[in-house]
């Protein structure tokens, strides 16, 4: 019975990576947290295009947002993503 209780705590764990730290909370991805990051960048270049349609003033917070901090923000995300389940998958197999 013990057994049991073990081996299923020990997939619940494999199974999911937990949020240790604050840098857990801002670059650890999920899918949520993706879709959310997706729809603020095709966001701020749709209102980056509104603003400069009817205004005729190009607008330079939502170009910087969409071109350089966004993307960035994936890039350092998914690699931080892939480093904890990696070390993950490593203390899981010691």
């Amino acid at each position: 019975m013990a057994k049991r209780r073990l081996k299923s705590k020990n997939q619940n764990n494999q199974n999911k990576i937990r949020e240790k730290n604050n840098a857990d909370k801002l670059f650890l991805l999920h899918i949520k947290k993706s879709l959310y990051v997706i729809i603020i960048w095709a966001l701020s270049i749709i209102i980056h295009n509104l603003v400069y349609k009817f205004s005729g003033i190009d607008e330079p917070f939502f170009t910087i947002l969409a071109i350089y901090i966004i993307p960035i923000y994936l890039l350092i995300s998914v690699i931080y993503t892939l480093i904890r389940h990696l070390s993950w998958d490593k203390n899981l197999k010691e």
